[in-house]
């Protein structure tokens, strides 16, 4: 898949010429405008009869239709029935899922207002460390949720998290496409397990993101841990842990290498020493070694406020405000590197041009899915 609200490589140039703009699906959702497009399909704003309220319209492309590909038909309506059933307010909301007699799949979801994190730290560079964990324990208390009733969600990245513009003027987030979301439970669990949707020698995630276990096709709720520290870690420094030109050099280096120290990537960061050892715990290689939990993620974050004495973490911060260092950052590209692509991991990558729009919409997951031997690794 690709970066979210990224175009799409040989889309139609002129989005104007969508046979569904303008279109009524179910005599409910009428089609007003294209807001972005992904690997799976397109994103559009429409209104909801009878109730006048604006939604996010995820519609699959024609391309995983009925009868085409039955494995992408499946994800696309586990992510809805799974989303659905989360209720926190810092996860998206799914409002409706179904197809048109004619075969149009979609699913309707809260209209978001706001950046993806990805796009905030493109705007404002590396945050604020207590800022940072704001806006990470929002996420955690997301996933908390997931965990609790037997998901994860294997594919956390920024281009996942919406941070929303608010009256309050406070960070509000949103953790949106639960689109690799697999349950941990087994057969007992909410889900019951699908083998046809994960095909042997794929690997579910986005490379810069991803727990090194699951390179193994391997993940557990401590999968969502390893992911939310490289989320941290870029929140803070600018840039993700690992970056290489190719994508299996990422994963061997999730697998294999230490995260780099922050000092030996913006000498004069200013985060405390305290809350780089909380990042480092999370980006523990063993799972056994990190935070169990996000109750733990969550309960270490409050200890770090407390001993560094600053009070008042997790009530929020304005979106506007400034990062921890200049705009330029330590890196000039928050988030460089391989862009999440379908595409096989022996293919070159090229890096997908920030983009500085505020984005309105729950837009579809980038998920990896590559194709490698065991040989590989």
């Amino acid at each position: 898949m690709i970066e979210k609200n990224a175009p799409v490589h040989g889309a139609p140039p002129d989005m104007e010429e969508d046979p569904l703009l303008g279109r009524v699906l179910n005599e409910r959702f009428r089609i007003l405008e294209t807001l972005g497009s992904g690997g799976m399909g397109r994103v559009y704003k429409a209104m909801q009869a009878p109730l006048d309220r604006l939604v996010a319209l995820k519609v699959l492309s024609p391309q995983y239709g009925e009868g085409k590909d039955p494995g992408f038909q499946k994800r696309f309506f586990l992510e809805a029935s799974v989303t659905a059933k989360l209720r926190h307010p810092n996860t998206v909301t799914v409002i409706d899922y179904g197809k048109t007699d004619d075969g149009i799949y979609y699913i309707a979801m809260e209209y978001l207002e706001g950046l993806t994190l990805g796009q905030l730290l493109t705007q404002v560079g590396p945050l604020p460390w207590a800022r940072a964990l704001n806006i990470t324990q929002q996420i955690a208390r997301s996933l908390r949720e997931a965990h609790k009733v037997g998901l994860i969600h294997r594919d956390l990245k920024p281009a996942n998290v919406m941070v929303l513009n608010q009256e309050t003027d406070h960070d509000v987030v949103k953790v949106l496409d639960f689109g690799l979301v697999k349950s941990f439970i087994g057969d007992a669990g909410p889900i019951p397990q699908d083998t046809s949707l994960t095909q042997a020698g794929i690997i579910l995630g986005s490379p810069q993101y991803m727990a090194p276990e699951q390179a193994r096709n391997v993940a557990d709720p401590r999968s969502d841990v390893y992911s939310l520290g490289v989320v941290l870690y870029q929140m803070l420094m600018g840039r993700p842990p690992f970056l290489a030109a190719q994508s299996i050099d990422v994963i061997v280096k999730h697998i294999n290498e230490p995260p780099p120290a922050f000092g030996s990537i913006w000498p004069s960061h200013g985060v405390p020493a305290e809350v780089e050892a909380l990042v480092m715990k999370c980006l523990a290689k063993i799972p056994a070694e990190r935070y169990q939990s996000m109750d733990d993620v969550m309960d270490a974050m409050r200890r770090v406020a407390s001993t560094v004495g600053v009070s008042g973490v997790f009530s929020g911060a304005r979106l506007t405000a400034t990062g921890s260092g200049p705009i330029s950052g330590p890196y000039g590209a928050p988030g460089s590197g391989p862009s999440t692509m379908a595409l096989d991991i022996s293919v070159d990558e090229a890096p997908t041009a920030p983009n500085r729009k505020p984005l309105a919409l729950a837009l579809f997951g980038g998920s990896l899915l590559l194709g490698v031997s065991v040989a590989v690794f």
